[in-house]
């Protein structure tokens, strides 16, 4: 990835450091020079920028989150492109993630974790109200900033919500995860509230309700396990707590809250209880012990004090040197050994051309080869330090040179259901890719029986894998009356386009011959063709003299002939009067629909 540190986006956003980097893009510091203020900017990694697709998506979270304004979600501030450097900027919070706040607590009391939930929910509610559902909700996620602000954010896996939200992928932490998004890969809004559920047994606990080596393992649980109560793990849990918490990870969607606004409802009518001091975690350093007692502290700061004066006391310290050799450090530091020089930016160069640039900073250089999904083999892809550090001359120096991108042969998926299939793939570091449902005789309803790389091409890792499912065998519908057999297609998921009528000798009329269906691929909502029979397409004259004229009229029609009546006696009679002629000889061939006349005089 090219190095935008001190680079100016949009003739507008000067670019400072970089605070992350994800798998999809990389967040930077920047100062917005048109509003002057410090601002988050999320730039796409190049080789998804390219994408159009991906680009769509990504500026399709910029737009959902426009559409809200709450504050307890990370406010969005623009969106733009500039030169290939597709980006959206963001509201700069500045402080901890929830998982930094129960790495270090432990656990959070009762008062604590309300005021994280409800700030939480808050956010997650106004989301929810206008049809966005977030889908990666975990502590991570959760910013508790310096100023006691509380705020959800990373949408970039948010979907708006139909009535179900086609993930496409299996998306989001799966600890966190729904049983309905591991097994169809649809999330909705009950799905967030599962995974506010998991956060709120591991605020209670200080760990997640299933473990595992992999997450293969961990999928598996929470598709066949119940999430236990938190109270199994540990006594001295608030019971309400405990309760609300088992309400929102219910297994089945229907039986948990159905949005974040249900449980700010429920907690509205609970009263948190009063904190025994005595039994306050102390949170102790080698130099400043503290106690977290949030009655004094100021929204969930989550004790990180002791640290800010540990680090202010080192800083003392190293001023306190500073003055003692200050001399010294002077000329050391700026014309001797210890002079500092920058990094510079040796990215998309060969290996060495990347030592030439670096010759006159250092000749310690090394080589580490690293997979890249960007970057053409040999070439270099950063170094570390990385460009734009100071370091002193002589320093040593690593290039990360790219060996292409990292290929994996697609485990056997054959046979699986799609919750097994989808949690190997989880384990292989690969992803859910499109699902797609046919008709096979051959293969159980529910099992996977294609799928890609299964003929051992091997795929990028990362990249989405697409499965084939069985829907078991087409209904067998032969032989049976035209409108039970569309009635059994169409409880299917198949749609009769047609019907077609042929003559059959070994179908009686009315009845289903066969049915074509209009694709070789046949899935739900396909369509297909009805053929249904007209009966024998020959008959034989039969002998009807000395029949009464209805037992005659009745065989005839049987046989698909028509019949006209030739005769002087009231229809009330036809039961009784016998035919005595026919226009057509006993034997004679006749085809279905000919007309046939009888008398009876």
């Amino acid at each position: 990835m090219s190095n935008l540190i001190g680079s100016l986006l949009a003739s507008r956003y000067l670019i400072h450091e970089q605070i992350a980097r994800g798998g999809m893009a990389t967040v930077y510091l920047a100062e917005d020079n048109k509003l002057d203020r410090k601002v988050a900017i999320k730039v796409i990694h190049p080789h998804l920028a390219d994408d159009p697709i991906f680009r769509d998506k990504f500026f399709h979270e910029a737009r959902m989150l426009a559409k809200v304004n709450h504050s307890n979600l990370v406010n969005i501030y623009d969106q733009g492109d500039d030169q290939g450097h597709a980006f959206i900027v963001l509201e700069l919070v500045s402080g901890i993630t929830l998982r930094q706040a129960i790495k270090e607590l432990g656990v959070l009391q009762p008062d604590q974790i309300l005021q994280v939930s409800r700030a939480a929910l808050a956010g997650l509610a106004q989301a929810h109200s206008v049809g966005i559902v977030h889908r990666d909700l975990k502590p991570e996620n959760i910013l508790l900033a310096d100023d006691g602000r509380i705020k959800v954010t990373d949408f970039g896996l948010a979907r708006e919500i139909s009535n179900e939200t086609d993930t496409g992928s299996l998306v989001g932490t799966v600890a966190y995860l729904a049983p309905e998004v591991i097994r169809r890969g649809k999330a909705n809004a009950s799905s967030d509230v599962y995974s506010f559920g998991i956060m709120l047994f591991e605020m209670l606990t200080g760990r997640q309700p299933f473990q595992g080596d992999d997450a293969m393992a961990i999928a598996f649980k929470h598709t066949s396990e119940r999430v236990p109560r938190a109270s199994s793990l540990r006594q001295d849990i608030d019971q309400n707590l405990d309760e609300l918490m088992f309400w929102c990870t219910e297994p089945s969607p229907e039986d948990r809250p159905q949005n974040a606004t249900e449980i700010i409802q429920w907690l509205e009518g609970y009263e948190v209880p009063p904190r025994d001091i005595s039994q306050t975690r102390v949170i102790e350093d080698q130099q400043y012990p503290t106690e977290f007692i949030p009655a004094v502290e100021s929204e969930l700061e989550l004790a990180t004090k002791p640290k800010r004066k540990l680090v202010g006391f080192r800083w003392l310290l190293a001023s306190i040197l500073a003055l003692s050799v200050g001399s010294y450090t002077g000329w050391y530091f700026s014309s001797g050994p210890g002079a500092l020089v920058s990094v510079p930016d040796v990215s998309d160069k060969t290996i060495q051309e990347a030592k030439t640039s670096l010759k006159e900073l250092t000749t310690e250089i090394t080589a580490k080869e690293i997979y890249s999904s960007s970057y053409p083999v040999g070439i270099v892809i950063a170094s570390e330090p990385a460009a734009g550090l100071m370091i002193s001359k002589g320093a040593q120096i690593t290039l990360l040179v790219s060996k292409g991108k990292e290929m994996l042969s697609v485990p056997d998926l054959a046979g699986k259901d799609l919750v097994t299939a989808t949690a190997a793939l989880i384990s292989s570091r690969l992803a859910l890719g499109k699902v797609t449902q046919y008709f096979n005789a051959d293969v159980p309803l529910g099992i996977v029986y294609e799928y890609t790389g299964s003929d051992g091409t091997k795929v990028e890792v990362s990249s989405g894998v697409d499965l084939v499912i069985s829907l078991g065998e087409i209904p067998v519908v032969s032989g049976l009356q035209q409108k039970v057999a569309q009635a059994a297609l169409e409880a299917a998921g198949l749609t009769v386009r047609k019907v077609l009528y042929r003559y059959s000798t070994n179908v009686g009329k009315g009845q289903v011959i066969a049915i074509v269906p209009d694709d070789v691929l046949v899935g739900k909502g396909s369509t297909l063709k009805l053929i249904v029979s007209k009966g024998p397409a020959t008959v034989l004259m039969p002998q009807v003299k000395g029949e009464t004229i209805l037992a005659a009229q009745t065989l005839l029609e049987s046989l698909g002939l028509k019949v006209i009546i030739d005769t002087k006696w009231l229809k009330k009679d036809y039961g009784i009067k016998k035919v005595t002629g026919a226009s057509e000889l006993v034997g004679t061939k006749l085809h279905a629909g000919d007309t046939v006349t009888i008398r009876s005089r």
